[in-house]
């Protein structure tokens, strides 16, 4: 009659269920987002957004969050970028309004 019974096993036991805190954004992940906004906004708009978005893709990714370090470098090096489109097409833009007369 005790051919058949086999004893309990403990390790297909379910565990206790554990309350844990409800977990929020990484920290440095909202920062390297906002680098790429100002950034791609920099590259589009106007420089200083470039500027912003250069700033804070490099502090993000000084800060080291494994969340946000692709898209900080993404950040800086579109801001870059966006100063570079900028330097170049400043002076075109100064160099054609001149020799239209739009200063005089």
């Amino acid at each position: 009659m005790s051919e058949g019974y086999e004893h309990p096993s403990f390790e297909h036991q379910p565990l206790p269920r554990q309350s844990y805190p409800p977990q929020g954004p990484r920290p440095g992940a909202g920062l390297a987002i906002g680098s790429l906004v100002c950034s791609i906004a920099g590259l589009i708009v106007c420089a200083p957004a470039a500027i912003a978005g250069i700033v804070m893709g490099h502090i993000a990714y000084a800060r080291g969050t494994a969340t946000g370090g692709a898209v900080a470098v993404a950040g800086f090096v579109i801001g870059y970028l966006g100063l570079v489109v900028w330097g170049i097409m400043i002076p075109f833009v100064l160099h054609e309004l001149i020799k239209y007369g739009a200063f005089g």
